[in-house]
């Protein structure tokens, strides 16, 4: 009598792991993606000091104006009179000092050189004041091409600029200070012109603004 097959299968296929692509592993349990939600942080909540370093300095860099409070209204302005003659006063009493402060080193060298026969220098009045003059000159000519102001400007928030609004060139700088200094008078052109120009900034085509700027940027 032939044997009858056991209905039952085989005992590997129902015990132990199964293995990969048996019909009778069980499909291992997967959780939907969408049933736990990631863990996320809001953008909020991170730290100042962790978020990108360009950003941080946009805020505290490129928006900070360097320009005092009190003084934006006026910013680019043209100056008047009064702040320009503060000015000037300032810049006389720089060379001034600086002329007494060369005398009084040549008179300690001569001191110096012999203490029995010393005498105070006695420069004539024309020696003086060509020397007062030329230091002038040369000090505004380099301080306008540098900078575009000079140490009295500064204090005041004062600089000189040219027809585009940059500081005016060697010679221009130049030609401008002989002018301020051999006619002075011409500054108080100022009161009756429209752009609180001198007589000077007139014929020279410069101006006078306020700008409390540290530097003047010629680049946009």
């Amino acid at each position: 009598m032939p044997a009858v097959p056991d209905p039952t299968p085989p005992e590997r296929w129902t015990s132990g792991p199964a293995a990969s692509g048996s019909p009778a592993s069980a499909p291992a349990a997967s959780t939907p993606a969408a049933s736990t939600p990631a863990a996320s942080t809001p953008a909020a909540s991170t730290p100042a000091a962790s978020r990108p370093a360009r950003t941080l300095g946009r805020q505290a860099g490129d928006g900070v104006s360097v320009v005092p409070p009190e003084a934006r209204p006026f910013q680019g302005r043209y100056a008047g009179l009064v702040s320009r003659l503060l000015a000037n006063s300032v810049d006389f009493g720089v060379v001034t000092l600086a002329v007494a402060s060369g005398y009084a080193a040549v008179a300690a060298l001569r001191f110096l050189w012999n203490t029995r026969t010393f005498s105070f220098p006695a420069p004539s009045f024309g020696l003086l004041l060509l020397t007062w003059t030329g230091l002038m000159v040369v000090y505004l000519a380099a301080a306008w091409t540098v900078t575009g102001r000079s140490y009295g400007d500064h204090l005041l928030g004062l600089r000189v600029v040219g027809p585009r609004g940059r500081p005016p060139r060697a010679g221009g700088a130049l030609v401008r200070a002989v002018f301020c200094v051999l006619f002075p008078v011409g500054l108080f052109w100022v009161a009756v012109s429209r752009d609180n120009r001198s007589a000077q900034d007139v014929v020279l085509r410069f101006s006078v603004v306020y700008d409390w700027a540290p530097r003047h940027h010629d680049a946009p």
